[in-house]
Protein backbone atom coordinates (compact mmCIF):
# COMPACT_ATOMS: atom_id res chain seq x y z
CA UNK A 1 0.00 0.00 0.00
CA UNK A 2 1.67 3.76 -0.92
CA UNK A 3 1.81 5.59 1.90
CA UNK A 4 -0.71 8.61 0.22
CA UNK A 5 -2.87 6.52 -1.44
CA UNK A 6 -6.54 7.45 -0.87
CA UNK A 7 -8.28 5.79 2.11
CA UNK A 8 -11.36 7.20 3.27
CA UNK A 9 -10.85 6.14 6.96
CA UNK A 10 -8.02 8.67 7.25
CA UNK A 11 -7.99 12.20 8.06
CA UNK A 12 -6.92 14.62 4.83
CA UNK A 13 -4.51 16.16 7.37
CA UNK A 14 -2.71 12.76 7.21
CA UNK A 15 -2.82 12.98 3.92
CA UNK A 16 -1.28 15.72 3.33
CA UNK A 17 1.26 15.20 6.23
CA UNK A 18 2.37 12.00 4.24
CA UNK A 19 2.40 13.54 0.71
CA UNK A 20 4.96 15.95 2.27
CA UNK A 21 7.47 12.99 2.39
CA UNK A 22 7.24 12.36 -1.58
CA UNK A 23 9.79 8.81 -2.17
CA UNK A 24 11.15 9.10 1.19
CA UNK A 25 8.57 7.09 3.06
CA UNK A 26 8.35 3.25 1.55
CA UNK A 27 4.47 2.62 2.64
CA UNK A 28 4.80 0.50 5.39
CA UNK A 29 3.04 1.99 8.17
CA UNK A 30 -0.69 1.83 6.97
CA UNK A 31 -2.30 4.94 6.64
CA UNK A 32 -5.48 4.22 8.51
CA UNK A 33 -2.98 3.58 11.43
CA UNK A 34 -1.54 7.08 11.30
CA UNK A 35 -3.25 9.39 13.46
CA UNK A 36 -0.84 12.59 13.37
CA UNK A 37 2.42 13.27 11.06
CA UNK A 38 2.42 17.07 12.42
CA UNK A 39 2.33 17.96 15.77
CA UNK A 40 2.97 20.86 18.30
CA UNK A 41 6.90 20.08 19.60
CA UNK A 42 8.67 21.97 22.82
CA UNK A 43 11.01 24.70 21.12
CA UNK A 44 14.55 24.13 21.22
CA UNK A 45 15.58 26.70 23.85
CA UNK A 46 12.74 24.59 26.14
CA UNK A 47 14.18 21.35 25.79
CA UNK A 48 18.01 22.65 26.49
CA UNK A 49 16.67 24.38 29.47
CA UNK A 50 15.48 20.83 30.85
CA UNK A 51 18.84 19.72 29.61
CA UNK A 52 20.41 21.90 31.84
CA UNK A 53 18.51 20.80 35.19
CA UNK A 54 21.02 18.50 37.22
CA UNK A 55 18.64 16.25 39.13
CA UNK A 56 16.21 15.94 35.90
CA UNK A 57 13.42 13.72 36.98
CA UNK A 58 13.24 14.12 40.30
CA UNK A 59 12.92 17.85 40.64
CA UNK A 60 10.70 17.61 37.56
CA UNK A 61 8.79 14.84 39.06
CA UNK A 62 8.26 16.99 42.82
CA UNK A 63 6.93 19.58 40.44
CA UNK A 64 4.73 18.06 38.39
CA UNK A 65 3.00 16.77 41.74
CA UNK A 66 2.42 19.96 42.33
CA UNK A 67 0.42 20.66 39.49
CA UNK A 68 -1.78 17.43 39.59
CA UNK A 69 0.48 15.64 36.86
CA UNK A 70 1.47 12.00 38.47
CA UNK A 71 4.14 11.05 35.54
CA UNK A 72 7.01 8.98 36.67
CA UNK A 73 7.77 5.66 35.34
CA UNK A 74 10.08 4.71 37.83
CA UNK A 75 13.59 2.69 36.60
CA UNK A 76 12.36 -0.33 38.75
CA UNK A 77 9.37 -0.58 36.19
CA UNK A 78 11.48 0.66 33.21
CA UNK A 79 14.73 0.36 33.91
CA UNK A 80 17.86 2.45 31.82
CA UNK A 81 20.02 0.04 29.17
CA UNK A 82 22.94 2.22 30.37
CA UNK A 83 24.61 3.28 33.51
CA UNK A 84 24.63 7.21 33.18
CA UNK A 85 22.16 7.65 30.09
CA UNK A 86 20.00 10.85 29.72
CA UNK A 87 17.09 11.91 27.57
CA UNK A 88 14.97 14.85 27.37
CA UNK A 89 12.95 14.83 23.91
CA UNK A 90 9.64 15.35 22.40
CA UNK A 91 6.90 12.04 22.38
CA UNK A 92 6.41 10.16 18.85
CA UNK A 93 4.03 7.54 20.37
CA UNK A 94 3.80 3.80 18.56
CA UNK A 95 1.22 0.93 19.67
CA UNK A 96 2.17 -2.48 19.40
CA UNK A 97 -0.59 -5.65 19.53
CA UNK A 98 -0.13 -9.34 19.20
CA UNK A 99 -0.15 -10.55 15.43
CA UNK A 100 -3.97 -11.59 14.69
CA UNK A 101 -2.37 -14.63 13.42
CA UNK A 102 0.24 -17.13 14.79
CA UNK A 103 3.87 -16.84 14.09
CA UNK A 104 3.94 -20.72 12.86
CA UNK A 105 0.85 -20.88 10.42
CA UNK A 106 2.30 -17.56 8.71
CA UNK A 107 5.78 -19.17 8.64
CA UNK A 108 4.09 -22.75 7.27
CA UNK A 109 1.93 -20.40 4.65
CA UNK A 110 4.72 -18.24 3.19
CA UNK A 111 2.60 -14.98 4.48
CA UNK A 112 4.17 -12.01 4.72
CA UNK A 113 4.81 -10.56 8.42
CA UNK A 114 2.60 -8.05 10.14
CA UNK A 115 3.70 -4.81 9.20
CA UNK A 116 5.88 -3.12 12.36
CA UNK A 117 6.70 0.47 10.87
CA UNK A 118 10.44 0.29 10.29
CA UNK A 119 12.31 2.39 8.52
CA UNK A 120 9.32 5.02 7.92
CA UNK A 121 8.72 5.43 11.58
CA UNK A 122 12.07 7.01 11.75
CA UNK A 123 11.50 9.28 8.56
CA UNK A 124 7.89 10.37 10.62
CA UNK A 125 10.30 11.43 12.94
CA UNK A 126 12.46 14.62 13.66
CA UNK A 127 15.65 14.59 15.09
CA UNK A 128 15.72 14.77 18.95
CA UNK A 129 12.76 13.30 19.03
CA UNK A 130 11.97 9.97 21.84
CA UNK A 131 10.63 7.23 20.66
CA UNK A 132 7.70 5.32 22.73
CA UNK A 133 6.10 2.13 21.90
CA UNK A 134 3.61 0.95 23.99
CA UNK A 135 3.42 -2.85 24.07
CA UNK A 136 1.58 -4.07 27.02
CA UNK A 137 0.76 -7.81 27.00
CA UNK A 138 3.58 -8.13 24.91
CA UNK A 139 6.47 -10.20 27.16
CA UNK A 140 8.01 -12.48 25.09
CA UNK A 141 9.15 -10.78 22.04
CA UNK A 142 11.37 -8.26 21.10
CA UNK A 143 9.74 -4.98 20.10
CA UNK A 144 12.84 -3.75 18.66
CA UNK A 145 15.91 -4.27 17.37
CA UNK A 146 19.74 -3.89 16.37
CA UNK A 147 18.69 -2.66 12.81
CA UNK A 148 15.97 -0.26 13.75
CA UNK A 149 18.41 1.04 16.64
CA UNK A 150 21.30 1.65 14.08
CA UNK A 151 18.47 3.58 12.13
CA UNK A 152 17.57 5.72 14.77
CA UNK A 153 20.74 6.92 16.50
CA UNK A 154 21.89 7.80 13.21
CA UNK A 155 18.91 9.67 12.25
CA UNK A 156 19.44 11.20 15.84
CA UNK A 157 16.68 10.30 17.86
CA UNK A 158 17.32 11.12 21.40
CA UNK A 159 16.36 8.00 23.16
CA UNK A 160 13.85 5.09 23.01
CA UNK A 161 10.77 3.90 25.54
CA UNK A 162 9.42 0.83 25.45
CA UNK A 163 7.00 -1.09 27.38
CA UNK A 164 8.30 -4.41 25.57
CA UNK A 165 11.20 -6.03 24.89
CA UNK A 166 14.54 -5.07 23.26
CA UNK A 167 16.99 -7.23 21.32
CA UNK A 168 20.92 -6.85 20.42
CA UNK A 169 21.66 -4.78 23.35
CA UNK A 170 24.93 -5.31 23.05
CA UNK A 171 25.46 -3.43 19.99
CA UNK A 172 22.94 -0.44 21.44
CA UNK A 173 25.23 -0.03 24.65
CA UNK A 174 28.08 0.25 22.32
CA UNK A 175 26.22 3.27 19.98
CA UNK A 176 25.53 4.96 23.12
CA UNK A 177 21.92 4.70 22.54
CA UNK A 178 19.48 5.66 25.04
CA UNK A 179 16.97 3.03 25.95
CA UNK A 180 14.58 2.32 28.83
CA UNK A 181 12.95 -0.93 28.46
CA UNK A 182 10.42 -3.33 30.08
CA UNK A 183 12.83 -6.58 29.14
CA UNK A 184 15.58 -8.24 27.20
CA UNK A 185 14.94 -11.23 24.60
CA UNK A 186 16.62 -12.98 21.83
CA UNK A 187 13.35 -13.69 20.57
CA UNK A 188 11.98 -11.55 17.24
CA UNK A 189 8.94 -9.51 17.33
CA UNK A 190 8.27 -10.22 12.99
CA UNK A 191 5.43 -12.58 12.64
CA UNK A 192 4.53 -11.86 16.60
CA UNK A 193 4.11 -7.93 16.90
CA UNK A 194 2.15 -5.61 14.73
CA UNK A 195 1.74 -1.95 14.82
CA UNK A 196 -1.70 -1.10 15.89
CA UNK A 197 -1.54 3.03 15.50
CA UNK A 198 1.17 5.75 15.13
CA UNK A 199 1.09 9.02 17.00
CA UNK A 200 -2.05 8.24 18.93
CA UNK A 201 -2.19 8.29 22.61
CA UNK A 202 -0.48 5.65 24.33
CA UNK A 203 -0.09 4.39 28.03
CA UNK A 204 2.89 3.31 29.36
CA UNK A 205 2.76 2.12 33.49
CA UNK A 206 -0.59 3.96 33.57
CA UNK A 207 0.72 7.00 31.98
CA UNK A 208 -0.83 8.75 29.43
CA UNK A 209 1.61 10.15 26.38
CA UNK A 210 0.87 11.98 23.23
CA UNK A 211 2.89 13.24 20.62
CA UNK A 212 4.78 16.37 21.45
CA UNK A 213 4.88 15.36 25.31
CA UNK A 214 8.23 16.37 26.79
CA UNK A 215 9.84 12.98 27.45
CA UNK A 216 12.69 13.33 30.27
CA UNK A 217 14.77 9.98 31.49
CA UNK A 218 17.67 9.19 33.55
CA UNK A 219 18.93 6.61 36.58
CA UNK A 220 15.74 7.38 38.16
CA UNK A 221 13.37 6.67 35.00
CA UNK A 222 11.42 8.02 32.94
CA UNK A 223 8.76 11.10 33.57
CA UNK A 224 6.58 12.93 31.10
CA UNK A 225 5.94 16.34 30.88
CA UNK A 226 2.64 17.69 29.53
CA UNK A 227 3.02 19.79 26.64
CA UNK A 228 0.98 22.39 27.82
CA UNK A 229 2.41 23.17 30.87
CA UNK A 230 6.29 22.33 29.92
CA UNK A 231 7.32 26.14 30.33
CA UNK A 232 5.76 26.68 33.68
CA UNK A 233 7.51 23.45 34.78
CA UNK A 234 10.99 24.65 33.71
CA UNK A 235 10.39 27.85 35.86
CA UNK A 236 10.14 26.15 38.81
CA UNK A 237 12.63 23.64 37.96
CA UNK A 238 15.21 26.43 37.60
CA UNK A 239 13.93 27.69 41.07
CA UNK A 240 14.07 24.51 42.63
CA UNK A 241 17.89 23.45 41.70
CA UNK A 242 19.03 26.65 42.38
CA UNK A 243 17.78 26.68 46.04
CA UNK A 244 18.90 23.17 45.85
CA UNK A 245 22.39 23.66 45.30
CA UNK A 246 22.62 26.39 48.13
CA UNK A 247 21.12 24.37 50.21
CA UNK A 248 24.03 21.92 49.40
CA UNK A 249 27.04 23.94 49.48
CA UNK A 250 25.30 25.05 53.16
CA UNK A 251 25.62 21.36 54.42
CA UNK A 252 29.17 20.72 53.00
CA UNK A 253 29.92 24.43 54.90
CA UNK A 254 28.45 22.93 57.95
CA UNK A 255 25.52 24.71 58.49
CA UNK A 256 23.55 24.82 61.42
CA UNK A 257 19.85 22.90 61.48
CA UNK A 258 18.99 26.63 61.62
CA UNK A 259 20.86 27.93 58.64
CA UNK A 260 19.27 25.31 56.19
CA UNK A 261 15.91 25.76 57.56
CA UNK A 262 15.88 28.99 56.31
CA UNK A 263 17.00 27.94 53.19
CA UNK A 264 14.61 25.05 52.70
CA UNK A 265 11.70 24.39 55.68
CA UNK A 266 12.78 21.04 56.47
CA UNK A 267 8.89 19.59 55.76
CA UNK A 268 10.69 20.07 52.18
CA UNK A 269 13.30 18.14 51.86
Amino acid sequence: MNAVQEDDAVDSGVHAGLAAYGDRLLGLIPASRIRKVRFERPSPELIEGFRQLRDLTSTVADILDTLGFDTAIPASELPPLREGQRMVGPAVTIRHIAARRSPGYNLAAGHPPPQLGGRDQVTLCERGDVMVIEARGIRDASNFGGLMATSIKEAGIDGLVVDGCVRDVTNMRAMGLNVWAKGITPRTGKHRIELAEFNGPVEIAGVQIRPGDLVLGDSDGVIVVPLEVAGEVLKRAVVATAREERLVAALEAGATPQDTARILPPDKW
